[in-house]
Protein backbone atom coordinates (compact mmCIF):
# COMPACT_ATOMS: atom_id res chain seq x y z
CA UNK A 1 0.00 0.00 0.00
CA UNK A 2 1.43 3.17 -0.77
CA UNK A 3 1.93 5.81 1.96
CA UNK A 4 -0.22 8.75 0.21
CA UNK A 5 -3.50 6.24 0.27
CA UNK A 6 -2.05 4.78 3.94
CA UNK A 7 -2.02 8.68 5.04
CA UNK A 8 -5.33 9.64 3.19
CA UNK A 9 -6.99 6.60 4.98
CA UNK A 10 -5.82 7.52 8.52
CA UNK A 11 -6.94 11.07 7.85
CA UNK A 12 -10.26 10.06 6.91
CA UNK A 13 -10.33 8.17 10.28
CA UNK A 14 -9.75 11.48 12.22
CA UNK A 15 -12.59 13.28 10.68
CA UNK A 16 -15.08 10.69 11.28
CA UNK A 17 -13.74 10.54 14.55
CA UNK A 18 -14.48 15.09 14.60
CA UNK A 19 -17.58 14.44 13.51
CA UNK A 20 -18.41 12.24 16.31
CA UNK A 21 -16.89 14.82 18.50
CA UNK A 22 -18.85 17.66 17.09
CA UNK A 23 -22.01 16.03 17.43
CA UNK A 24 -21.51 14.88 21.20
CA UNK A 25 -20.68 18.26 22.39
CA UNK A 26 -23.55 19.62 20.67
CA UNK A 27 -25.64 17.13 22.29
CA UNK A 28 -23.75 17.20 25.60
CA UNK A 29 -22.98 13.45 25.48
CA UNK A 30 -21.36 11.00 23.34
CA UNK A 31 -22.28 8.38 20.91
CA UNK A 32 -22.75 5.64 23.09
CA UNK A 33 -24.21 7.23 25.55
CA UNK A 34 -26.71 8.92 23.03
CA UNK A 35 -27.57 5.47 21.38
CA UNK A 36 -27.91 3.79 25.58
CA UNK A 37 -30.25 6.54 26.33
CA UNK A 38 -32.46 6.50 23.33
CA UNK A 39 -32.45 2.56 23.68
CA UNK A 40 -33.94 3.06 27.20
CA UNK A 41 -35.97 6.02 26.73
CA UNK A 42 -37.35 4.77 23.61
CA UNK A 43 -39.13 1.54 25.38
CA UNK A 44 -40.47 3.50 28.67
CA UNK A 45 -44.18 3.54 28.05
CA UNK A 46 -46.65 4.89 30.49
CA UNK A 47 -47.83 1.02 30.80
CA UNK A 48 -43.90 -0.05 31.39
CA UNK A 49 -41.88 2.59 33.05
CA UNK A 50 -38.62 0.36 33.54
CA UNK A 51 -36.98 -1.90 30.88
CA UNK A 52 -34.26 -4.23 31.36
CA UNK A 53 -31.44 -3.09 28.83
CA UNK A 54 -30.61 -6.25 26.18
CA UNK A 55 -26.69 -5.54 27.04
CA UNK A 56 -25.58 -8.24 24.50
CA UNK A 57 -27.53 -6.58 21.92
CA UNK A 58 -25.60 -2.77 23.01
CA UNK A 59 -22.68 -4.88 22.94
CA UNK A 60 -23.08 -5.95 19.20
CA UNK A 61 -24.23 -2.40 18.24
CA UNK A 62 -21.49 -0.56 19.90
CA UNK A 63 -18.97 -3.10 19.54
CA UNK A 64 -18.03 -2.58 23.05
CA UNK A 65 -17.57 -4.53 26.28
CA UNK A 66 -20.24 -5.04 29.20
CA UNK A 67 -17.90 -2.86 31.58
CA UNK A 68 -18.11 0.04 28.84
CA UNK A 69 -21.92 -0.16 28.92
CA UNK A 70 -21.93 0.07 33.21
CA UNK A 71 -19.46 2.95 32.54
CA UNK A 72 -21.44 4.50 30.40
CA UNK A 73 -24.56 3.67 32.54
CA UNK A 74 -22.93 5.42 35.93
CA UNK A 75 -22.25 8.23 33.17
CA UNK A 76 -26.46 8.88 32.53
CA UNK A 77 -27.12 8.12 36.21
CA UNK A 78 -25.02 10.68 37.65
CA UNK A 79 -26.25 13.20 34.97
CA UNK A 80 -29.41 12.28 35.86
CA UNK A 81 -30.69 10.89 32.70
CA UNK A 82 -31.64 7.43 33.97
CA UNK A 83 -32.48 5.40 37.28
CA UNK A 84 -31.75 2.26 38.51
CA UNK A 85 -33.45 -0.06 41.07
CA UNK A 86 -33.84 -3.94 41.68
CA UNK A 87 -36.52 -5.37 39.70
CA UNK A 88 -39.16 -6.19 42.06
CA UNK A 89 -40.43 -9.68 40.25
CA UNK A 90 -36.83 -10.85 39.91
CA UNK A 91 -34.15 -9.63 42.18
CA UNK A 92 -31.26 -10.69 39.95
CA UNK A 93 -32.53 -7.87 37.06
CA UNK A 94 -31.60 -4.06 37.23
CA UNK A 95 -34.45 -2.06 36.21
CA UNK A 96 -33.66 0.89 33.96
CA UNK A 97 -35.69 3.92 33.75
CA UNK A 98 -35.42 7.01 31.64
CA UNK A 99 -36.10 10.49 34.15
CA UNK A 100 -38.10 13.09 32.51
CA UNK A 101 -34.78 14.72 31.88
CA UNK A 102 -33.37 11.45 30.01
CA UNK A 103 -36.05 11.47 28.17
CA UNK A 104 -35.81 15.06 26.72
CA UNK A 105 -32.40 14.51 26.34
CA UNK A 106 -32.83 11.50 24.35
CA UNK A 107 -35.57 13.13 22.20
CA UNK A 108 -33.30 16.60 21.68
CA UNK A 109 -29.94 14.34 20.54
CA UNK A 110 -32.04 12.25 18.42
CA UNK A 111 -33.55 15.48 16.58
CA UNK A 112 -30.24 16.81 16.28
CA UNK A 113 -28.92 13.49 15.01
CA UNK A 114 -31.84 13.53 12.27
CA UNK A 115 -31.11 16.72 11.48
CA UNK A 116 -27.09 15.84 10.59
CA UNK A 117 -28.04 12.65 9.24
CA UNK A 118 -30.84 14.65 6.77
CA UNK A 119 -27.60 17.09 5.70
CA UNK A 120 -25.21 14.44 4.89
CA UNK A 121 -27.33 12.55 3.13
CA UNK A 122 -28.95 15.16 0.89
CA UNK A 123 -25.09 16.27 0.21
CA UNK A 124 -23.01 13.13 -0.17
CA UNK A 125 -26.31 10.93 -1.77
CA UNK A 126 -28.24 8.34 -0.86
CA UNK A 127 -26.61 5.70 -3.64
CA UNK A 128 -22.97 7.54 -1.89
CA UNK A 129 -24.26 6.35 1.40
CA UNK A 130 -25.43 3.22 0.46
CA UNK A 131 -21.96 2.41 -1.36
CA UNK A 132 -20.23 3.32 1.49
CA UNK A 133 -21.75 1.44 3.77
CA UNK A 134 -21.30 -1.42 1.70
CA UNK A 135 -17.55 -0.91 2.04
CA UNK A 136 -17.46 -0.12 5.46
CA UNK A 137 -19.12 -3.58 6.34
CA UNK A 138 -16.25 -4.97 4.40
CA UNK A 139 -14.07 -3.67 5.99
CA UNK A 140 -15.40 -4.33 9.35
CA UNK A 141 -15.50 -7.95 8.65
CA UNK A 142 -11.45 -7.81 7.24
CA UNK A 143 -10.68 -6.14 10.22
CA UNK A 144 -12.72 -8.59 12.50
CA UNK A 145 -11.10 -11.71 10.39
CA UNK A 146 -7.95 -10.43 11.37
CA UNK A 147 -8.30 -9.91 15.03
CA UNK A 148 -9.94 -13.32 15.15
CA UNK A 149 -6.43 -14.58 13.55
CA UNK A 150 -4.29 -12.65 16.20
Amino acid sequence: MSSELREQFFTSIVHFKKLESTFSSECEMQMNEMVILQSIAGTCCQECPCMNLDVPKIQKKLNISKPAISYILNTLEKKKYITREIDAKDRRKVSISATPEGKAAAEQSQKKFDELWDEILTRFGEENMRQLLRLMGDLDELYMTLCDEK
